[in-house]
């Protein structure tokens, strides 16, 4: 059964990474128009900024820690993934900046990371979970 679960979290990890892909690269154009509001004094776009790197360490935590894994692999695993998702983040920010249609702001950058790290900090309460649990 972990088998087929691993596989499964592969698939949505696949998933997730081709809609960040498109969602970083498609032309503004084709997306549906934002209003500039806040949500929380925070604006919009970096809300979903957040959202769009919240799961990124979650699914590929999910994928990597194994259950038999110690506490310290899955906190290294963690650092890890934190620190490839983190140069995903940096590296569409960087990409953008050379499309011509895209902007680069380092605004959403920081967005993206926080997203990551709380990301992160729920994989951690999942790992201590799972651990507290044997």
């Amino acid at each position: 059964m972990e088998g087929r679960l691993r596989k499964i979290y592969i698939a949505a990890f696949c998933i997730y990474l081709a809609a960040v892909g498109l969602l970083c690269f498609i032309r503004p154009s084709s997306l549906p128009e934002m209003d500039m509001n806040t949500i929380l004094g925070i604006p919009t776009d970096k809300v979903l900024h957040f959202l769009m790197f919240l799961p990124y360490p979650v699914l590929a935590g999910l994928i990597f820690i194994s259950r038999d894994c110690s506490m310290a692999c899955g906190i290294f695993i963690i650092a890890v993934i934190a620190a490839t998702g983190t140069g995903m983040a940096y590296g569409t920010e960087l990409i953008q900046a050379h499309t011509g249609y895209r902007s680069y702001e380092i605004a959403d950058f920081h967005a993206d990371v926080a997203g990551m790290a709380a990301g992160c900090i729920m994989s951690m309460i999942y790992l201590t979970y799972t651990r507290l649990k044997k």
